[in-house]
């Protein structure tokens, strides 16, 4: 685990080490951006008339049952394989739309029992427009984006499936974004808030804030390095109207690299995560690891 946290300062320090100066030839490559499920487009446009389809995957597994920030036991394990998909459509200049859908495979293993519970389907999707107010393509200082949700059920609530992916509850998100690039080098950041109505089972998520940023650098035209950090806390969910006690914040953090073929339109981009700080008011399984895959392809529909 030292290891592992020693990673994001290592990349931060390379940054600093080889970013181009100011004015430098604006043929040098260009990043692809963040790699994460859970991160947007930050401050960056999206051509007019261009669809992008998108596939993340996430493998994770949990080091036990935590309480407050201390491992509590470990007579549960989950293994996770969660996918989300999603389309990015470019509407006009500065403004696009985009949806993300997930899916899920969870094993839910009871280490003091030998049962293993099992929890599949897909969650609730999310619609967002994105509008671009600051473009750095246009001698802006940086590309600043707001974005504006709509989280609609698309889901049937069993006892297979997880409530807190999908429950057919409605939502609303919100957010802002800002992309920084620098020669090779791109900065991105967003902030973010969700907040949910009831749905099935009587649940309702909780209040969701995220902060997501990365760091991404074109080692050529095929290749790229970086880094990505993403903090998320939620606050109590509530079951029949009564609050849970379960509010957490979890902070995650890894290197990353993509491999991408411009004239097809294709990347594939991986990222692996580790536990920086992690806080459970209530006892929850957590994650010891996240490994992330995302493949994109874009056509052109004009």
């Amino acid at each position: 685990m030292k290891r592992a946290k020693r990673l994001v300062p290592m990349c931060l320090l390379m940054f600093c080490s080889v970013a181009n100066p100011a004015g430098a030839d604006v043929s040098v490559p260009k990043p692809v951006g963040p790699t994460a499920a859970v991160f947007g487009p930050a401050g960056s446009d999206f051509p007019v008339g261009k669809l992008a389809a998108v596939l993340n995957y996430q493998y994770a597994e949990s080091d036990g049952v935590r309480h407050r920030a201390s491992e509590a036991n470990e007579k549960v394990k989950l293994t996770k394989n969660l996918g989300t998909v999603k389309f990015r459509y470019g509407i006009m200049p500065d403004l696009d739309i985009r949806t993300a859908t997930p899916l899920y495979y969870i094993e839910k293993d009871y280490k003091t029992t030998g049962k293993t519970d099992e929890l599949h389907w897909i969650g609730d999707t999310t619609l967002t427009l994105h509008k671009v107010l600051l473009n750095q393509s246009r001698n802006d200082a940086l590309s600043v984006a707001v974005d504006v949700g709509l989280v609609v059920p698309t889901t049937d609530a069993s006892s297979k499936s997880l409530d807190s992916i999908g429950n057919n509850a409605w939502g609303a998100t919100a957010g802002v974004g800002v992309t920084y690039a620098l020669g090779s080098h791109r900065l991105d950041q967003e902030l973010a808030i969700a907040t949910f109505t009831e749905g099935s089972h009587d649940y309702r998520k909780p209040l969701r804030f995220r902060s997501n940023t990365s760091w991404s650098h074109a080692v050529n035209n095929y290749f790229d390095i970086g880094a990505e950090s993403l903090f998320e806390w939620n606050g109590e969910s509530e079951k029949s109207g009564v609050k849970q006690k379960d509010s957490k914040n979890e902070w995650y953090a890894g290197p990353k690299m993509a491999f991408k073929y411009k004239p097809a339109g294709i990347n594939v981009g991986m990222l692996a995560t580790f536990p920086f700080a992690r806080w459970y008011e209530g006892t929850a399984p957590s994650d010891g690891f996240r490994f992330e895959l995302r493949l994109t392809k874009v056509f052109d529909l004009l």
